[in-house]
């Protein structure tokens, strides 16, 4: 039984506000109590309802993840690959849920840090991906790749994503990457239009620490976490990945089929007109 429930809407969306004003009343009348506070859900909620897509998710996830707080995504537009429960189902899907009728499915986070000289610069967390890559001109940049300390490889391209099996449906698919199921211990990397063919994508333990090393001669270097924050990197600094200590649970309908999302979103089956 959920007793507190965390609302999270869109900043500045009229209709992820009134969505939201809406699901408060709803579970206010059913004698949950809500919070919408970032500190008060911190504290005392036993679930977090998003209203948005999958960005704000991925925000959420990667606010509370320490928290233990499982998540259930209302979608505002059209099937999520995260925010799965849309607007139509969203009181017959929560009332499901407050009875505990619901699928609780585990996802793993990557832990970003950025070190200099053994310092800690900028840390961060990503359910999706970690990028790194170029913004400021049309140039490759030239990094070397070690994992587990051992030297895999050095690479000239556009640049590198870092992804979980959450993120490997997201910028490391349209850049030939594979899908994998969140249920996958693993790390992918994907580069982002190598010089030479060679370079393919790459499945890796989740258990892996996975280093890149920015060379001397690539500036202006940035890392995007799940496309939503990014932080420069200067030559010669390192970027240090690994799978983070705490991962998050999203909870689905009972009858959430994960195949079914990919054909949907895909288009797995359909005519080419």
């Amino acid at each position: 039984m959920f007793n507190t429930i965390g609302i999270i809407s869109k900043p500045f969306d009229p209709v992820s506000k009134g969505t939201a004003a809406e699901l408060r009343e709803f579970l206010e009348d059913q004698g949950v109590g809500v919070v919408d506070d970032s500190a008060l859900i911190a504290e005392q909620a036993d679930l977090i309802i998003v209203v948005g897509g999958d960005g704000s998710i991925l925000n959420t996830a990667r606010t509370f993840v320490d928290n233990n707080i499982p998540i259930l995504g209302i979608n505002l537009g059209r099937l999520g690959f995260l925010a799965d429960v849309s607007v139509g189902q969203m009181f017959d899907i929560v009332s499901k849920v407050l009875k505990g009728k619901y699928t609780k499915e585990e996802r793993c986070l990557l832990s970003c840090q950025v070190e200099q000289e053994g310092q800690i610069v900028y840390q961060s967390v990503a359910l999706n991906d970690v990028v790194i890559n170029r913004q400021d001109a049309l140039k490759m940049i030239e990094f070397d790749v070690y994992i587990d300390n051992k030297f895999v490889n050095n690479q000239r391209a556009d640049g590198l994503i870092i992804t979980t099996p959450t993120g490997s449906t997201a910028y490391a698919l349209s850049s030939g990457g594979p899908i994998m199921h969140p249920g996958v211990n693993a790390i992918g990397l994907v580069s982002i239009c190598p010089h030479t063919m060679s370079h393919r994508p790459l499945l890796v333990p989740g258990g892996s620490e996975i280093v890149v090393r920015i060379k001397d001669d690539s500036e202006g270097v940035s890392i995007h976490i799940d496309g939503q924050t990014s932080y420069p990197v200067a030559p010669g600094q390192e970027i240090c990945v690994r799978q983070h200590g705490s991962f998050i649970h999203l909870l689905h309908p009972q009858d959430y089929d994960y195949f079914e999302i990919i054909r949907s979103k895909l288009h797995w089956g359909s005519k080419l007109s």
